[in-house]
């Protein structure tokens, strides 16, 4: 009895640090999406690489090879053209994690430019896109939520 409320145990913490995982690379991924909204390139090139390094440093998960291809794309992207490039890469592929974690408990919205074809997450409702910055910062839509 023992062994089965302790292996009960460890399967029950797995789940909760593999959502709290989650929730750090989606607050990575936040810092990147921010940081372009506001078309600064020096700081989505440091928040890129935080959230390449946390990826590299998670243990297995279904989505961690993509997310690692594109997010080390997006960390070497070297200016904020490319970086906002590359962005859509890795929002499609954290969007596809975020959706499927049953144990995240915050809302994400998947939203969407038409003007770039492109996704992107956030905590917000409101649009703030970063694919263009301040130039037409409300240009978008929410297509997906997650709660």
């Amino acid at each position: 009895m023992k062994k089965l409320f302790f292996a009960v145990a460890i399967l029950f913490f797995g789940f909760s640090a593999f959502a709290q995982n989650t929730g750090k690379l989606l607050n990575n991924y936040l810092d990147v999406k921010n940081a372009l909204v506001n078309s600064d390139s020096k700081a989505a090139s440091v928040a890129a690489t935080a959230l390449y390094q946390s990826i590299k440093n998670e243990s297995d998960f279904s989505q961690k090879a993509t997310l690692l291809q594109a997010a080390e794309k997006l960390s070497k992207a070297g200016n904020i053209e490319k970086q906002r490039a590359a962005l859509d890469q890795v929002s499609v592929s954290l969007w596809k994690l975020v959706e499927s974690d049953k144990k995240l408990n915050q809302t994400v919205y998947y939203q969407y430019c038409p003007m770039k074809k492109a996704n992107w997450l956030s905590k917000e409702k409101e649009i703030k896109n970063p694919y263009y910055g301040s130039s037409m910062l409300t240009c978008g839509k929410v297509t997906a939520t997650k709660q």
